[in-house]
C-alpha cells in the first residue's frame, strides 16, 4: 500500500532524480518509500510559502541527517514532519558530510512525533498557565477591601484584621479579637507607627515597611497599604511565619483600595 500511494505521489523522475509536491503526500510516507526500497541519497525540501530549504539524508532504512533552516538532528527532521506545502526533490547516491541522527527511519521518526508531542504539551501548558494568572489578575483587580479582608481572615491563626487611617481613626475592620479593642487599636497603633516612620527618618533607613508586637495576650503585626495601615491581630507567635507568608500578596491587593 505504502508503495503504490508514493509511487502514484511521486509526479516525475528526471535525471536530477524523483520529485513532487507535499500537498499530495508527506515526508513520512516519503521517506519509508524510498528507504524501504534500500534507497541511498538525500531528499530535498522547499517549504511554501516562505521557500524554506531543508533536507533528509539517508542510507537504506538508516536515517543519517536532517536540516530545516537552523536546525538540525532530530529537531530539525521534527520540523520538516510539520511542513504540508511545497516540493520535494530526491537526489539518489548522495553522502552527507556530518552524521546529527544515526537512527534507523522508523525510529527517528517516532523520536520526532514524540519530541512534536512533548512541545505541544508544554505549550498548551503554558498557555493554560498564563490564562489563569490573566484571571487571577483579573479577578484580585476587581475584588472590594471587604473581599481581600475576608481572605486575610482565611489564614489560620488570624482573629481580626483592621486599617487605620494615618490620623488614627478605623477605616475598616473584619473579623473580631477579645484580646483587643479595635477602636482603641486605631489611635494607639497610628501613634506608635507615626513615631516609628520618624525614627526610621532620623536613622536614614527608608519608610517602615513591617513591624509586629507581641504582648502576653495577643500579637498584633502591621504593614502599610496604600495611604494607610493594616494591622492583623493573631493569639500568639506561633503562626507568624505562616502568617507573614501568606498575606504578604494579600496586602499588596488591599493597598490598591487605599
Amino acid at each position: 500500500m505504502l508503495q503504490q500511494s508514493a509511487h502514484t505521489l511521486i509526479q516525475e523522475q528526471t535525471n536530477n532524480g524523483l520529485t513532487g509536491d507535499l500537498s499530495l503526500t508527506n515526508i513520512t510516507n516519503l521517506l519509508q518509500f524510498l528507504s524501504l526500497s534500500c534507497k541511498r541519497g538525500v531528499i530535498k525540501l522547499v517549504r511554501h510559502p516562505g521557500n524554506e530549504e531543508g533536507s533528509v539524508y539517508f542510507v537504506a532504512e538508516e536515517l543519517v541527517s536532517a536540516v530545516s533552516g537552523n536546525l538540525s538532528g532530530i529537531e530539525g527532521f521534527a520540523d520538516l514532519l510539520g511542513w504540508e506545502q511545497g516540493t520535494f526533490r530526491f537526489l539518489p547516491d548522495v553522502g552527507c558530510a556530518e552524521k546529527t541522527i544515526g537512527l534507523s527511519v522508523q525510529h527517528a521518526i517516532l523520536e520526532a512525533v514524540t519530541l512534536l508531542d512533548t512541545r505541544a504539551n508544554e505549550k498548551t501548558m503554558h498557555q493554560n498557565t498564563e490564562l489563569e494568572k490573566r484571571s487571577l489578575s483579573m479577578e484580585q483587580a476587581g475584588r472590594e477591601s471587604s473581599e481581600v479582608m475576608n481572605s486575610l481572615l482565611e489564614v489560620p491563626g488570624v482573629d481580626a484584621v483592621v486599617v487605620i487611617g494615618r490620623d488614627g481613626f478605623v477605616i475598616e475592620s473584619a473579623g473580631s479579637s477579645s484580646r483587643v479593642n479595635i477602636e482603641e487599636l486605631g489611635a494607639s497603633l497610628a501613634h506608635a507607627i507615626n513615631g516609628v516612620e520618624e525614627m526610621g527618618g532620623e536613622l536614614n533607613v527608608n519608610s517602615f515597611q513591617d513591624m509586629f508586637i507581641e504582648y502576653g495576650r495577643a500579637v498584633i503585626m502591621c504593614r502599610p497599604v496604600g495611604d494607610a495601615v493594616a494591622a492583623i491581630i493573631t493569639p500568639d507567635a506561633s503562626k507568624l511565619g505562616v502568617i507573614r507568608h501568606k498575606t504578604k500578596k494579600l496586602f499588596t491587593e488591599l493597598g490598591q483600595s487605599f
